[in-house]
Protein backbone atom coordinates (compact mmCIF):
# COMPACT_ATOMS: atom_id res chain seq x y z
CA UNK A 1 0.00 0.00 0.00
CA UNK A 2 1.48 3.46 -0.69
CA UNK A 3 1.66 6.17 2.18
CA UNK A 4 2.96 9.41 2.27
CA UNK A 5 5.27 10.15 5.11
CA UNK A 6 5.53 13.02 6.75
CA UNK A 7 8.10 14.99 4.84
CA UNK A 8 6.48 14.18 1.28
CA UNK A 9 9.04 11.75 0.30
CA UNK A 10 6.73 8.91 -0.38
CA UNK A 11 3.17 8.74 -2.25
CA UNK A 12 2.04 10.64 -5.39
CA UNK A 13 1.70 14.71 -4.51
CA UNK A 14 2.64 18.13 -5.52
CA UNK A 15 3.35 21.08 -3.42
CA UNK A 16 0.86 23.78 -3.81
CA UNK A 17 1.64 27.97 -4.06
CA UNK A 18 0.17 27.86 -0.15
CA UNK A 19 2.80 25.20 0.50
CA UNK A 20 -0.16 22.60 1.25
CA UNK A 21 0.26 19.52 -0.30
CA UNK A 22 -2.12 18.28 -2.51
CA UNK A 23 -2.89 15.18 -4.92
CA UNK A 24 -2.77 14.69 -8.59
CA UNK A 25 -5.57 14.94 -10.56
CA UNK A 26 -8.61 12.50 -10.53
CA UNK A 27 -7.74 11.10 -13.66
CA UNK A 28 -4.13 9.97 -11.65
CA UNK A 29 -6.07 9.08 -8.50
CA UNK A 30 -8.63 6.83 -10.44
CA UNK A 31 -5.65 5.37 -12.30
CA UNK A 32 -3.81 5.22 -8.65
CA UNK A 33 -7.15 3.35 -7.57
CA UNK A 34 -7.08 0.90 -10.13
CA UNK A 35 -3.58 -0.13 -9.42
CA UNK A 36 -4.09 -0.28 -5.97
CA UNK A 37 -6.84 -2.28 -5.94
CA UNK A 38 -5.27 -4.90 -8.22
CA UNK A 39 -1.74 -5.00 -6.80
CA UNK A 40 -1.27 -2.91 -3.20
CA UNK A 41 -4.44 -4.06 -1.23
CA UNK A 42 -4.51 -7.54 -2.68
CA UNK A 43 -2.05 -8.54 0.40
CA UNK A 44 -5.95 -8.73 1.76
CA UNK A 45 -6.91 -11.28 0.13
CA UNK A 46 -5.62 -14.75 1.18
CA UNK A 47 -4.20 -17.03 -0.55
CA UNK A 48 -7.58 -19.50 0.04
CA UNK A 49 -9.97 -17.02 -0.59
CA UNK A 50 -12.15 -17.58 -3.31
CA UNK A 51 -14.13 -14.66 -5.51
CA UNK A 52 -17.97 -14.78 -4.50
CA UNK A 53 -20.81 -14.63 -7.20
CA UNK A 54 -21.46 -10.81 -8.65
CA UNK A 55 -24.39 -9.88 -6.82
CA UNK A 56 -26.82 -7.31 -5.34
CA UNK A 57 -27.08 -5.98 -1.84
CA UNK A 58 -29.28 -4.08 -0.04
CA UNK A 59 -28.64 -1.65 3.45
CA UNK A 60 -29.01 -3.44 7.16
CA UNK A 61 -29.96 0.31 7.48
CA UNK A 62 -31.15 0.47 11.27
CA UNK A 63 -30.78 -2.29 14.27
CA UNK A 64 -31.93 -1.84 17.89
CA UNK A 65 -32.43 -4.76 20.51
CA UNK A 66 -31.29 -8.51 19.25
CA UNK A 67 -31.24 -9.29 15.73
CA UNK A 68 -29.74 -12.07 13.55
CA UNK A 69 -28.20 -12.62 10.51
CA UNK A 70 -28.63 -15.97 9.26
CA UNK A 71 -28.03 -17.71 5.29
CA UNK A 72 -29.46 -21.22 4.80
CA UNK A 73 -27.82 -23.41 7.94
CA UNK A 74 -25.31 -20.44 8.51
CA UNK A 75 -25.65 -17.85 11.44
CA UNK A 76 -24.03 -14.76 10.12
CA UNK A 77 -24.31 -12.33 12.71
CA UNK A 78 -26.15 -13.27 16.58
CA UNK A 79 -26.19 -9.62 16.99
CA UNK A 80 -26.19 -7.83 13.86
CA UNK A 81 -25.01 -3.95 13.43
CA UNK A 82 -26.46 -1.44 10.99
CA UNK A 83 -24.91 -0.86 7.35
CA UNK A 84 -24.26 -4.46 6.94
CA UNK A 85 -25.01 -5.47 3.24
CA UNK A 86 -27.69 -7.98 3.08
CA UNK A 87 -27.48 -10.85 -0.19
CA UNK A 88 -30.49 -12.78 -1.89
CA UNK A 89 -31.37 -15.80 0.94
CA UNK A 90 -30.42 -13.69 3.78
CA UNK A 91 -33.00 -14.26 6.51
CA UNK A 92 -32.96 -11.37 9.12
CA UNK A 93 -35.04 -12.36 12.98
CA UNK A 94 -35.79 -10.28 15.60
CA UNK A 95 -35.89 -10.54 19.10
CA UNK A 96 -38.38 -9.64 21.55
CA UNK A 97 -36.11 -6.38 22.05
CA UNK A 98 -35.03 -6.00 18.54
CA UNK A 99 -36.59 -4.05 15.54
CA UNK A 100 -34.72 -3.98 12.07
CA UNK A 101 -35.22 -1.59 8.93
CA UNK A 102 -33.70 -2.75 5.53
CA UNK A 103 -33.22 0.43 2.76
CA UNK A 104 -33.43 -0.80 -0.57
CA UNK A 105 -31.81 1.29 -3.41
CA UNK A 106 -34.50 3.04 -4.60
CA UNK A 107 -35.61 3.91 -0.70
CA UNK A 108 -37.98 1.52 -0.41
CA UNK A 109 -38.14 0.58 3.05
CA UNK A 110 -38.86 -2.93 5.29
CA UNK A 111 -39.19 -2.92 8.67
CA UNK A 112 -39.70 -5.26 11.33
CA UNK A 113 -40.73 -4.93 14.89
CA UNK A 114 -39.85 -7.31 17.60
CA UNK A 115 -40.40 -11.43 17.10
CA UNK A 116 -40.17 -11.01 13.23
CA UNK A 117 -38.53 -12.65 10.44
CA UNK A 118 -38.16 -11.73 6.80
CA UNK A 119 -36.12 -13.41 4.32
CA UNK A 120 -34.86 -11.50 0.86
CA UNK A 121 -35.86 -14.07 -1.20
CA UNK A 122 -34.88 -12.65 -4.37
CA UNK A 123 -32.37 -9.84 -4.96
CA UNK A 124 -31.38 -9.81 -8.30
CA UNK A 125 -30.46 -7.53 -11.31
CA UNK A 126 -30.22 -3.81 -10.65
CA UNK A 127 -32.03 -0.61 -12.17
CA UNK A 128 -35.43 -1.13 -14.05
CA UNK A 129 -34.34 -5.11 -14.60
CA UNK A 130 -34.22 -5.80 -10.69
CA UNK A 131 -36.52 -8.23 -8.81
CA UNK A 132 -37.11 -8.60 -5.40
CA UNK A 133 -39.30 -10.94 -3.24
CA UNK A 134 -39.26 -10.73 0.46
CA UNK A 135 -41.23 -13.29 2.37
CA UNK A 136 -42.20 -12.58 6.39
CA UNK A 137 -42.01 -16.01 7.89
CA UNK A 138 -43.85 -14.49 11.09
CA UNK A 139 -44.53 -11.32 13.50
CA UNK A 140 -45.37 -8.10 11.99
CA UNK A 141 -43.68 -6.38 9.05
CA UNK A 142 -44.10 -2.48 7.18
CA UNK A 143 -43.02 -2.05 3.83
CA UNK A 144 -42.97 1.21 2.04
CA UNK A 145 -42.18 0.68 -1.72
CA UNK A 146 -41.05 3.37 -3.84
CA UNK A 147 -43.23 2.05 -6.95
CA UNK A 148 -40.61 4.07 -9.55
CA UNK A 149 -39.39 1.00 -10.99
CA UNK A 150 -36.16 1.51 -10.31
CA UNK A 151 -35.38 -1.72 -8.27
CA UNK A 152 -37.65 -3.36 -10.48
CA UNK A 153 -40.86 -5.74 -9.88
CA UNK A 154 -40.82 -6.25 -5.72
CA UNK A 155 -43.39 -8.74 -4.11
CA UNK A 156 -43.85 -9.42 -0.38
CA UNK A 157 -44.73 -12.99 0.30
CA UNK A 158 -46.71 -14.41 3.79
CA UNK A 159 -48.03 -18.08 3.95
CA UNK A 160 -49.31 -18.55 0.67
CA UNK A 161 -50.49 -14.84 -0.35
CA UNK A 162 -48.59 -12.54 -2.63
CA UNK A 163 -48.53 -8.94 -2.07
CA UNK A 164 -47.58 -6.34 -4.78
CA UNK A 165 -48.04 -2.46 -5.30
CA UNK A 166 -48.89 0.24 -8.05
CA UNK A 167 -46.66 3.14 -7.37
CA UNK A 168 -45.99 4.64 -3.54
CA UNK A 169 -47.76 2.41 -1.55
CA UNK A 170 -47.21 1.73 2.41
CA UNK A 171 -48.49 -1.76 3.92
CA UNK A 172 -48.55 -3.73 7.00
CA UNK A 173 -48.23 -7.34 7.10
CA UNK A 174 -49.41 -8.86 10.49
CA UNK A 175 -48.53 -12.58 10.86
CA UNK A 176 -49.65 -12.71 14.36
CA UNK A 177 -52.73 -14.86 13.52
CA UNK A 178 -51.95 -16.74 10.69
CA UNK A 179 -53.03 -16.75 7.46
CA UNK A 180 -52.47 -12.82 8.32
CA UNK A 181 -53.50 -9.71 7.77
CA UNK A 182 -52.52 -6.71 5.21
CA UNK A 183 -53.34 -3.31 5.69
CA UNK A 184 -52.59 -0.66 3.18
CA UNK A 185 -51.99 2.83 4.67
CA UNK A 186 -51.64 4.57 1.25
CA UNK A 187 -51.31 3.88 -1.91
CA UNK A 188 -52.92 0.98 -3.75
CA UNK A 189 -51.61 -3.09 -3.51
CA UNK A 190 -52.60 -6.26 -5.30
CA UNK A 191 -52.82 -9.57 -2.99
CA UNK A 192 -52.90 -12.82 -5.03
CA UNK A 193 -54.37 -15.43 -1.85
CA UNK A 194 -54.52 -18.67 -4.60
CA UNK A 195 -54.80 -19.04 -8.25
CA UNK A 196 -57.98 -18.54 -8.36
CA UNK A 197 -58.39 -15.74 -5.96
CA UNK A 198 -56.82 -12.20 -5.27
CA UNK A 199 -58.06 -8.98 -4.19
CA UNK A 200 -57.29 -5.04 -5.13
CA UNK A 201 -56.59 -2.86 -1.95
CA UNK A 202 -56.74 0.88 -1.84
CA UNK A 203 -55.25 3.30 0.92
CA UNK A 204 -57.56 3.53 4.16
CA UNK A 205 -58.20 -0.70 3.61
CA UNK A 206 -57.28 -3.78 5.00
CA UNK A 207 -58.16 -7.28 4.46
CA UNK A 208 -58.11 -10.37 6.85
CA UNK A 209 -57.31 -13.61 5.50
CA UNK A 210 -59.23 -17.03 6.46
CA UNK A 211 -57.26 -19.56 8.22
CA UNK A 212 -60.26 -22.59 6.82
CA UNK A 213 -60.42 -21.27 3.11
CA UNK A 214 -57.74 -19.65 0.95
CA UNK A 215 -60.29 -18.23 -1.27
CA UNK A 216 -62.10 -16.40 1.73
CA UNK A 217 -61.01 -13.15 3.27
CA UNK A 218 -62.46 -10.25 5.11
CA UNK A 219 -62.49 -6.33 3.46
CA UNK A 220 -62.36 -3.72 5.46
CA UNK A 221 -62.77 0.11 4.25
CA UNK A 222 -60.62 0.84 8.05
CA UNK A 223 -57.55 -0.22 9.21
CA UNK A 224 -57.32 -1.05 13.16
CA UNK A 225 -54.45 0.97 14.41
CA UNK A 226 -51.48 -0.85 15.68
CA UNK A 227 -48.93 0.25 18.86
CA UNK A 228 -46.03 0.10 16.14
CA UNK A 229 -47.32 1.85 13.56
CA UNK A 230 -46.25 5.20 15.78
CA UNK A 231 -42.46 3.49 15.47
CA UNK A 232 -42.50 3.32 11.56
CA UNK A 233 -44.10 7.05 11.99
CA UNK A 234 -41.05 8.35 14.11
CA UNK A 235 -38.40 6.16 11.94
CA UNK A 236 -39.78 8.21 8.76
CA UNK A 237 -39.42 11.21 10.07
CA UNK A 238 -36.11 10.28 11.39
CA UNK A 239 -35.46 9.76 7.20
CA UNK A 240 -37.45 12.87 6.00
CA UNK A 241 -34.71 14.71 8.40
CA UNK A 242 -31.71 13.33 6.97
CA UNK A 243 -33.10 13.93 3.55
CA UNK A 244 -34.04 17.81 4.04
CA UNK A 245 -29.91 18.02 4.48
CA UNK A 246 -29.16 16.38 0.96
CA UNK A 247 -26.90 18.18 -1.20
CA UNK A 248 -26.90 17.86 -5.47
CA UNK A 249 -23.09 16.10 -5.30
CA UNK A 250 -24.23 12.88 -6.42
CA UNK A 251 -27.50 13.81 -8.26
CA UNK A 252 -26.17 12.95 -11.24
CA UNK A 253 -24.83 9.58 -10.06
CA UNK A 254 -27.09 6.34 -11.71
CA UNK A 255 -27.85 5.82 -8.02
CA UNK A 256 -28.67 8.82 -6.98
CA UNK A 257 -31.82 7.38 -5.29
CA UNK A 258 -30.20 5.21 -2.79
CA UNK A 259 -31.29 6.83 0.62
CA UNK A 260 -27.96 6.18 2.14
CA UNK A 261 -26.06 9.07 0.41
CA UNK A 262 -28.73 11.42 2.65
CA UNK A 263 -26.60 9.94 5.76
CA UNK A 264 -23.37 11.23 4.21
CA UNK A 265 -25.05 14.69 4.08
CA UNK A 266 -26.70 14.90 7.59
CA UNK A 267 -23.01 13.85 8.90
CA UNK A 268 -20.47 15.90 6.91
CA UNK A 269 -19.83 17.56 3.69
CA UNK A 270 -19.11 17.35 0.00
CA UNK A 271 -16.65 19.39 -1.68
CA UNK A 272 -16.11 19.72 -5.24
CA UNK A 273 -12.65 19.91 -5.84
CA UNK A 274 -11.19 20.54 -9.43
CA UNK A 275 -9.42 17.84 -11.00
CA UNK A 276 -10.70 15.36 -8.59
CA UNK A 277 -14.09 15.35 -8.13
CA UNK A 278 -16.72 14.81 -5.64
CA UNK A 279 -15.34 14.34 -2.38
CA UNK A 280 -16.69 13.71 0.96
CA UNK A 281 -15.68 14.18 4.22
CA UNK A 282 -16.97 13.61 8.02
CA UNK A 283 -17.65 16.04 10.31
CA UNK A 284 -15.50 13.99 13.23
CA UNK A 285 -12.71 14.01 10.78
CA UNK A 286 -11.85 17.37 11.80
CA UNK A 287 -10.05 15.42 14.73
CA UNK A 288 -6.50 14.89 12.88
CA UNK A 289 -6.21 11.29 14.89
CA UNK A 290 -9.69 10.74 13.47
CA UNK A 291 -9.70 7.01 11.82
CA UNK A 292 -11.68 5.93 9.07
CA UNK A 293 -11.12 2.14 10.34
CA UNK A 294 -11.46 3.21 14.03
CA UNK A 295 -14.44 1.58 14.76
CA UNK A 296 -16.02 -1.44 13.51
CA UNK A 297 -16.38 -5.31 13.09
CA UNK A 298 -15.66 -7.88 10.82
CA UNK A 299 -18.10 -10.23 9.66
CA UNK A 300 -17.24 -13.88 7.85
CA UNK A 301 -19.74 -13.37 5.38
CA UNK A 302 -20.20 -16.41 2.21
CA UNK A 303 -18.45 -16.76 -0.64
CA UNK A 304 -16.51 -13.29 -0.02
CA UNK A 305 -14.73 -14.30 3.43
CA UNK A 306 -14.38 -11.54 5.95
CA UNK A 307 -15.89 -7.89 5.00
CA UNK A 308 -16.02 -4.91 7.19
CA UNK A 309 -18.52 -2.99 8.55
CA UNK A 310 -18.69 0.42 10.07
CA UNK A 311 -20.06 1.37 13.06
CA UNK A 312 -20.47 4.80 11.74
CA UNK A 313 -24.29 5.70 11.61
CA UNK A 314 -23.15 6.95 7.73
CA UNK A 315 -21.19 4.28 7.22
CA UNK A 316 -22.57 2.34 4.73
CA UNK A 317 -21.53 3.93 0.79
CA UNK A 318 -17.71 4.60 2.35
CA UNK A 319 -17.15 0.75 2.36
CA UNK A 320 -18.64 -0.35 -0.42
CA UNK A 321 -16.67 1.15 -3.16
CA UNK A 322 -14.06 4.25 -3.68
CA UNK A 323 -11.02 5.26 -1.66
CA UNK A 324 -10.42 6.91 1.09
CA UNK A 325 -7.75 9.63 1.27
CA UNK A 326 -5.47 11.62 3.90
CA UNK A 327 -5.19 15.32 2.41
CA UNK A 328 -2.42 17.42 4.37
CA UNK A 329 -3.77 20.66 6.57
CA UNK A 330 -7.70 19.01 5.90
CA UNK A 331 -7.86 15.48 6.83
CA UNK A 332 -9.78 12.33 5.94
CA UNK A 333 -12.26 12.68 2.45
CA UNK A 334 -13.94 10.11 0.47
CA UNK A 335 -14.14 9.86 -3.24
CA UNK A 336 -16.61 7.33 -4.68
CA UNK A 337 -15.03 7.14 -7.90
CA UNK A 338 -16.24 8.40 -11.69
CA UNK A 339 -19.53 7.81 -12.42
CA UNK A 340 -20.80 7.20 -8.45
CA UNK A 341 -20.87 4.29 -6.36
CA UNK A 342 -19.92 0.80 -8.08
CA UNK A 343 -19.68 -1.04 -5.19
CA UNK A 344 -17.72 -4.38 -4.53
CA UNK A 345 -20.16 -7.19 -4.41
CA UNK A 346 -20.22 -6.24 -8.27
CA UNK A 347 -17.35 -7.54 -8.90
CA UNK A 348 -17.45 -10.61 -6.33
CA UNK A 349 -14.50 -9.96 -4.96
CA UNK A 350 -13.76 -8.16 -1.59
CA UNK A 351 -10.34 -6.26 -1.84
CA UNK A 352 -10.23 -5.37 2.30
CA UNK A 353 -10.00 -1.70 3.43
CA UNK A 354 -10.23 0.80 0.40
CA UNK A 355 -7.62 3.45 1.08
CA UNK A 356 -6.34 4.91 -1.26
CA UNK A 357 -3.54 7.34 -0.04
CA UNK A 358 -2.94 7.36 3.86
CA UNK A 359 -0.53 9.50 6.07
CA UNK A 360 2.70 8.32 6.82
CA UNK A 361 2.67 5.18 8.87
CA UNK A 362 -1.35 5.01 8.70
CA UNK A 363 -2.05 1.00 8.31
CA UNK A 364 -5.70 -0.27 8.25
CA UNK A 365 -6.95 -2.85 10.33
CA UNK A 366 -5.55 -6.39 9.76
CA UNK A 367 -8.39 -8.08 7.73
CA UNK A 368 -9.13 -11.70 9.73
CA UNK A 369 -8.10 -14.70 7.88
CA UNK A 370 -10.80 -16.66 6.48
CA UNK A 371 -12.07 -20.02 8.14
CA UNK A 372 -14.16 -22.95 7.36
CA UNK A 373 -17.52 -22.04 7.89
CA UNK A 374 -18.15 -25.34 9.88
CA UNK A 375 -20.23 -24.66 13.22
CA UNK A 376 -20.45 -20.95 12.59
CA UNK A 377 -20.82 -19.02 15.89
CA UNK A 378 -22.09 -15.52 14.08
CA UNK A 379 -20.34 -13.91 15.95
CA UNK A 380 -18.29 -10.28 15.11
CA UNK A 381 -15.03 -9.59 15.30
CA UNK A 382 -14.93 -6.16 16.70
CA UNK A 383 -12.44 -3.51 16.00
CA UNK A 384 -12.45 -0.45 18.77
CA UNK A 385 -9.13 1.63 17.72
CA UNK A 386 -7.53 4.45 19.79
CA UNK A 387 -7.37 7.85 18.25
CA UNK A 388 -4.22 7.93 16.01
CA UNK A 389 -1.75 10.47 17.99
CA UNK A 390 -1.05 13.21 15.73
CA UNK A 391 0.29 17.04 16.20
CA UNK A 392 -1.75 20.19 15.67
CA UNK A 393 -5.05 20.53 14.33
CA UNK A 394 -7.49 20.57 11.17
CA UNK A 395 -10.40 23.31 10.48
CA UNK A 396 -13.44 22.46 12.24
CA UNK A 397 -15.97 21.01 9.37
CA UNK A 398 -19.20 23.38 8.83
CA UNK A 399 -21.24 24.16 6.27
CA UNK A 400 -19.48 27.70 5.98
CA UNK A 401 -16.06 27.46 6.06
CA UNK A 402 -13.81 27.21 3.49
CA UNK A 403 -11.35 23.98 3.22
CA UNK A 404 -8.05 23.34 1.65
CA UNK A 405 -8.09 20.50 -0.59
CA UNK A 406 -5.23 19.32 -2.73
CA UNK A 407 -3.84 22.48 -3.10
CA UNK A 408 -7.66 24.42 -4.00
CA UNK A 409 -9.78 26.05 -1.76
CA UNK A 410 -13.18 25.09 -1.78
CA UNK A 411 -16.22 25.57 -0.31
CA UNK A 412 -18.83 22.54 1.27
CA UNK A 413 -22.25 22.36 -0.43
CA UNK A 414 -25.27 23.29 0.48
CA UNK A 415 -28.46 20.92 0.81
CA UNK A 416 -30.93 21.50 -2.17
CA UNK A 417 -34.83 21.04 -1.33
CA UNK A 418 -35.87 17.80 -0.15
CA UNK A 419 -38.15 15.23 -2.34
CA UNK A 420 -41.51 15.38 -1.09
CA UNK A 421 -42.31 12.63 1.02
CA UNK A 422 -45.52 10.79 2.68
CA UNK A 423 -46.37 11.44 5.76
CA UNK A 424 -48.59 9.10 7.42
CA UNK A 425 -48.47 9.85 11.54
CA UNK A 426 -50.30 7.68 14.08
CA UNK A 427 -52.73 9.96 14.66
CA UNK A 428 -54.34 10.16 10.84
CA UNK A 429 -55.52 6.59 11.21
CA UNK A 430 -59.03 6.38 11.39
CA UNK A 431 -61.40 3.21 12.61
CA UNK A 432 -64.39 2.76 10.11
CA UNK A 433 -67.12 0.39 10.17
CA UNK A 434 -66.48 -2.98 8.30
CA UNK A 435 -68.67 -2.41 5.45
CA UNK A 436 -67.59 -5.28 3.19
CA UNK A 437 -67.27 -8.90 3.45
CA UNK A 438 -65.56 -10.51 0.23
CA UNK A 439 -65.10 -14.02 -0.62
CA UNK A 440 -67.82 -15.53 1.16
CA UNK A 441 -68.63 -15.00 5.03
CA UNK A 442 -66.00 -15.51 7.30
CA UNK A 443 -65.62 -18.91 9.29
CA UNK A 444 -66.67 -17.63 13.36
CA UNK A 445 -63.37 -16.21 14.58
CA UNK A 446 -62.57 -15.34 11.98
CA UNK A 447 -63.52 -11.74 11.14
CA UNK A 448 -62.10 -8.56 11.78
CA UNK A 449 -62.98 -7.02 15.15
CA UNK A 450 -62.87 -3.23 15.18
CA UNK A 451 -62.50 -1.72 18.26
CA UNK A 452 -59.93 1.41 19.80
CA UNK A 453 -57.05 -0.60 20.42
CA UNK A 454 -54.52 1.66 19.10
CA UNK A 455 -51.57 2.20 21.74
CA UNK A 456 -52.33 -0.98 23.32
CA UNK A 457 -50.03 -4.33 24.23
CA UNK A 458 -49.91 -6.33 21.31
CA UNK A 459 -49.34 -10.19 21.78
CA UNK A 460 -48.95 -12.95 19.30
CA UNK A 461 -47.56 -16.57 18.65
CA UNK A 462 -45.46 -15.49 15.80
CA UNK A 463 -46.40 -18.35 14.03
CA UNK A 464 -44.07 -19.80 10.91
CA UNK A 465 -41.04 -18.04 11.80
CA UNK A 466 -39.13 -21.68 11.35
CA UNK A 467 -36.59 -20.03 14.09
CA UNK A 468 -36.05 -20.49 17.68
CA UNK A 469 -34.57 -16.98 18.20
CA UNK A 470 -37.99 -15.30 18.06
CA UNK A 471 -40.04 -15.62 21.81
CA UNK A 472 -43.10 -16.40 21.53
CA UNK A 473 -44.71 -12.80 22.67
CA UNK A 474 -43.97 -9.19 21.31
CA UNK A 475 -43.84 -6.65 23.30
CA UNK A 476 -45.87 -3.47 23.24
CA UNK A 477 -44.07 -0.45 20.94
CA UNK A 478 -42.66 2.55 22.88
CA UNK A 479 -44.76 6.19 22.57
CA UNK A 480 -44.67 8.21 20.18
CA UNK A 481 -41.14 10.07 19.91
CA UNK A 482 -40.77 12.93 17.82
CA UNK A 483 -37.33 13.25 15.62
CA UNK A 484 -35.26 15.92 16.53
CA UNK A 485 -35.14 18.93 13.62
CA UNK A 486 -32.03 18.57 11.43
CA UNK A 487 -30.00 21.05 11.73
CA UNK A 488 -26.63 22.42 10.22
CA UNK A 489 -23.10 21.01 11.21
CA UNK A 490 -23.40 17.78 13.29
CA UNK A 491 -27.15 18.44 14.08
CA UNK A 492 -27.89 15.66 10.99
CA UNK A 493 -26.09 13.76 12.59
CA UNK A 494 -28.26 14.02 15.78
CA UNK A 495 -31.19 13.00 13.90
CA UNK A 496 -29.82 9.36 12.95
CA UNK A 497 -28.25 9.53 16.27
CA UNK A 498 -31.96 9.98 17.30
CA UNK A 499 -33.44 7.00 15.51
CA UNK A 500 -31.14 4.97 17.03
CA UNK A 501 -33.22 4.91 20.15
CA UNK A 502 -36.10 3.92 18.41
CA UNK A 503 -34.25 1.61 16.05
CA UNK A 504 -32.16 3.65 14.16
CA UNK A 505 -28.44 3.34 13.04
CA UNK A 506 -27.15 2.77 16.67
CA UNK A 507 -24.74 -0.32 15.33
CA UNK A 508 -22.13 1.39 17.03
CA UNK A 509 -23.37 0.00 20.49
CA UNK A 510 -22.29 -3.21 19.39
CA UNK A 511 -18.66 -2.92 19.20
CA UNK A 512 -17.64 -0.98 23.07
Amino acid sequence: MSDQSANGKRGNSTMGRDGTRCRLGWAALSLTALILGAQALAPALWADDQPGPSARAVRLSSVDGGVQLAKGNDVLADRAIANTPLFEGTRVTTADDGRAEIQFEDGSVARLSPNSSLTLTVLSGAGANGAAEMTLEGGLGYFELQGNGQVGAMSLRFGDSVATASGFTVMRIDLDTPPGELAVFSGNAHLELSSASAVDLHGGESVALSANDVTRYTLNESIEPDSWDSWNSDRDQVLTAESATRTGATSNYPNSSNPAWNDLDANGNWYNVPGQGEIWSPYDAANPGWDPYGNGSWMNSPGYGYTWISANPWGYMPYSCGAWNYYESFGWGWAPGMGGCNPWWGTGLYFGPNIGFGFGGYRPPIRPRPRPRVGVSGALIAVNRRPIPMGGSLPARDRNTVAMIAGHAVLPQHPISPRPVYDHSASSFVNHTVVTNVGGVPAPGQGRAIGSTFGASRSGSGSGSGSAYAPASRASAPAVRSAPAPSGGGGGGAAHAGGGAMGGGGGGGAHH
